[in-house]
């Protein structure tokens, strides 16, 4: 068995259209100075990303980074193995997987904006799929990240 690893690694851009077509989007819907509204983003508008996006709405009642799930796409749940998770917390996981997950929101908190990764699933015996990352932040009123959206798209040079 090959080596997995366990980390989303940081890349300056994506390439796969859907993702880029979203991130247009969002920059679309930023104010200069703000962060995008969360009512501006409807998932149904992205067919071909929504099997493999999650929405995570951001908990602040945690020291470190903790978010609910609202929303996880179902090619998310096949790859990832990662079924039943809608309205838990990211602090309920296996504490590899919190360690996995939060390193991605708290680069979204911290920046404020659009943050790209590469990896492939982990400890699930899916390793072989390689996943290109889009991380976006959404607020309630414009200034708090409040909302996490990452989307995918499989991509087998991402990393390569």
């Amino acid at each position: 068995m090959a080596h997995e690893d366990p980390r989303w690694h940081s890349v300056a851009a994506v390439e796969r259209p859907e993702l880029l077509e979203l991130l247009r989007k969002w920059h679309d819907w930023a104010r200069v100075g703000s962060i995008p509204l969360r009512p501006q983003f409807d998932p149904i508008d992205f067919p071909r990303l929504l099997p493999l996006m999650v929405l995570a709405e951001v908990l602040r009642e945690a020291p470190g980074f903790d978010a609910r799930m609202r929303y996880i796409g179902s090619e998310f749940v096949h790859y990832f193995d990662s079924g039943n998770l809608t309205g838990k917390r990211l602090s309920d996981l296996d504490p590899v997987f919190v360690r996995r997950w939060s390193e991605v929101g708290e680069k979204v908190l911290a920046a404020r904006t659009p943050q790209f990764f590469y990896g492939a699933p982990f400890l699930v015996d899916k390793s072989f799929a390689r996943f290109e990352m889009l991380a976006l932040p959404l607020s309630k009123a414009g200034q708090a990240v409040d909302f996490v959206v990452l989307a995918m798209a499989m991509n087998p040079k991402a990393g390569g």
